[in-house]
């Protein structure tokens, strides 16, 4: 697949991974997963994947420093909150000489960053 620009779906042939509309639901180990949501631009992947939603967020007054500061210690996945107040993960990756392996990576790193901070702010699964 290497220099094509493949439909995302296929990217994603993989035991941990479940294509289903336009979201991918990402598999662990432990028995957790979450759901990245993938945005197909002209020349690159947007992936998303909620953390925590408005009312979680609003009950943590540190939360935006607390983002910020994770945002200097990650590489493949960034947070910030959306225009609805909610927590957000996310990561990019163009789609020029895009391989399944450069893109499953990406998938994972964000999939797995917002499951480990949704799990420490509200110990559930819920995404």
């Amino acid at each position: 697949m290497f220099g094509t620009r493949d439909d995302w779906r296929r990217l994603c042939q993989s035991d941990d991974m479940r294509p289903k509309g336009r979201h991918v639901k990402v598999s662990f180990a432990n028995g957790r997963s979450h759901s990245v949501y993938v945005r197909d631009n002209d020349e690159a992947y947007l992936l998303t994947a909620v953390v925590a939603n408005a009312e979680v967020v609003g009950q943590w007054d540190r939360l935006y420093r607390e983002a910020w500061e994770r945002n200097r210690h990650t590489r493949l996945a960034g947070f910030r909150i959306d225009t609805a107040g909610q927590l957000i993960a996310h990561g990019w990756t163009p789609k020029d000489g895009l391989t399944a392996d450069a893109f499953q990576a990406v998938v994972r790193a964000v999939a797995r960053e917002a499951d480990r901070y949704e799990f420490q702010l509200t110990g559930a699964d819920r995404r």
